[in-house]
């Protein structure tokens, strides 16, 4: 018995040691490069902060290969089976490197699969925009874990107008977008992660990624007033005479007055495909996750999988939740820069959304916009606390061209929507809508076809 006893704990020791054996310390960016294109490691980068150019040299940038469809990475982890410890590490990246490639570009780039990264802060430094557009990091590998990652983001032009100077074919001026993590593997988890952005671009983006998972991550991103953009006396919006690739109430393609815009794109943003092999976009879930001041708390459609927000909060967005085709499960939202929700024509979409009482500034034209058919629609109170400036509930209302706020909302046919909604908020259901089912503490206007109308 004795004997075996000893074998057990010469094998337990054996074995630590070859676990603190595995376990690599690095302090060099140049190390890490080199451990990130290995496999079956853990890595410990000593604490500190790591200047991106101090590794990033013409020979060194010279040697980097992009991927097939032509982005270049600064630091690519294309090695299996590593994890990589940053705890107390920040490593500041000099904006003007997001244009020495020419191309488009990733600072981090996760290509190999069941790479787990922990603790790691990225700073940009400077507002030096990319060449051709970039994100921070890229998570392209699967079965990847990137936890407590804090990214602070600058460099795109133009900075400050939001949107509203286009972005693609019509742009007044051209774009170049830096955008912040985007996930195109499989089976990803995005835990305890915060980005902080203050250049044009979204936060948390999925792109051809399935089986994905955002859990306790934080975007934030910077509004401004389009009285601010429209005091400017030098710039890109000046230079265009303050036009707008969006009309306005009056029909006019000119920044309007009395508005907050968000500077950047979406806290949370799902697309319908992506990553090199232009993959379709599967089930995304974000949990106890918020998007603060971006121009979309979260905009999440089903694409080819379930899609699922649980537990989170929008607050001071251009848009709080853009949604189609899912569920919304306790979650929390305001008013405060634009409309709480906007429910889109697809496949039967629920909601559980309570209103926050923060109050708007600028013009805010409704609290919620409602299209499409067989939705279950819930909106409440936040602990009881009512709002006090009266928007609007409009069920037959679509979204106005991309989410714009101040561009007029459509509208389209609607059925078989049900509403509960005790907040106090008025409702409107118009012409195009049928059998829809509400059941409200304020007052309702039904111009629509057999509706029937609860209220409390």
């Amino acid at each position: 018995m004795k004997k075996r006893q000893t074998v057990i704990v010469f094998g337990f020791l054996l074995l630590c040691n070859f676990l603190r054996a595995s376990e690599i310390k690095i302090n060099s960016l140049k190390e890490l490069a080199t451990y990130a294109a290995k496999s079956g490691n853990t890595i410990v980068m000593a604490p500190g902060v790591y200047q991106m150019k101090e590794y990033l040299t013409t020979e060194v940038i010279k040697n980097i290969v992009p991927d097939e469809i032509g982005r270049y990475a600064m630091i690519k982890f294309s090695g299996n089976h590593n994890v990589f410890d940053f705890t107390g590490v920040t490593i500041e990246v000099d904006t003007k490197l997001l244009s020495v490639f020419k191309a488009r570009v990733s600072e981090f780039y996760v290509e190999g699969s069941h790479v787990h990264i922990k603790g790691l802060t990225v700073t940009d430094i400077g507002n030096h925009p990319t060449a051709k557009g970039g994100h921070s990091f890229t998570v392209a590998g699967d079965d990847a874990v990137i936890e407590k990652v804090t990214l602070n983001m600058s460099g795109s032009f133009p900075y400050g107008y939001g949107d509203l100077l286009g972005k693609g074919k019509g742009a007044l001026v051209p774009l170049k977008k830096h955008s912040g993590m985007c996930i195109e593997g499989l089976n990803d988890k995005i835990k305890d992660c915060s980005i902080y952005s203050k250049s044009y671009g979204h936060c948390f983006f999925v792109q051809g990624g399935r089986n994905v998972l955002f859990e306790n991550c934080y975007a934030e991103g910077v509004t401004r007033t389009t009285d601010d953009m429209l005091s400017e006396i030098s710039g890109p919006a000046f230079d265009v005479n303050f036009a707008s690739v969006y009309k306005n109430y009056a029909g006019e393609n000119i920044i309007t007055p009395g508005y907050t815009k968000s500077l950047n794109e979406c806290g949370f943003r799902m697309y319908g495909k992506g990553g090199v092999n232009a993959i379709k976009t599967g089930a995304v879930t974000a949990i106890n996750c918020t998007a603060k001041n971006t121009r979309i708390g979260f905009a999440f459609a089903k694409i080819s999988g379930d899609v699922l927000i649980k537990d989170s909060k929008a607050i001071g967005c251009e848009l709080g939740y853009y949604v189609e085709g899912l569920t919304v499960e306790n979650s929390i939202g305001d008013a405060a820069n634009g409309p709480l929700l906007y429910v889109n024509k697809g496949e039967k979409t629920t909601v559980e959304i309570a209103l926050l009482p923060t109050e708007a500034k600028t013009k805010v034209h409704v609290l919620a916009a409602i299209a499409g058919d067989n939705h279950n629609i819930t909106l409440t109170n936040w602990r009881n606390l009512k709002r006090g400036q009266q928007l609007p509930i409009k069920i037959g209302v679509t979204h106005p061209p991309a989410n714009n706020s101040f561009s007029p909302l459509g509208t389209a046919k609607t059925t078989a929507v049900v509403l509960k909604n005790t907040t106090g908020m008025p409702v409107e259901l118009n012409s195009e809508t049928s059998l829809c089912e509400v059941f409200s503490n304020a007052a309702v206007k039904d111009k629509g076809t057999n509706n029937l109308i609860n209220k409390k």
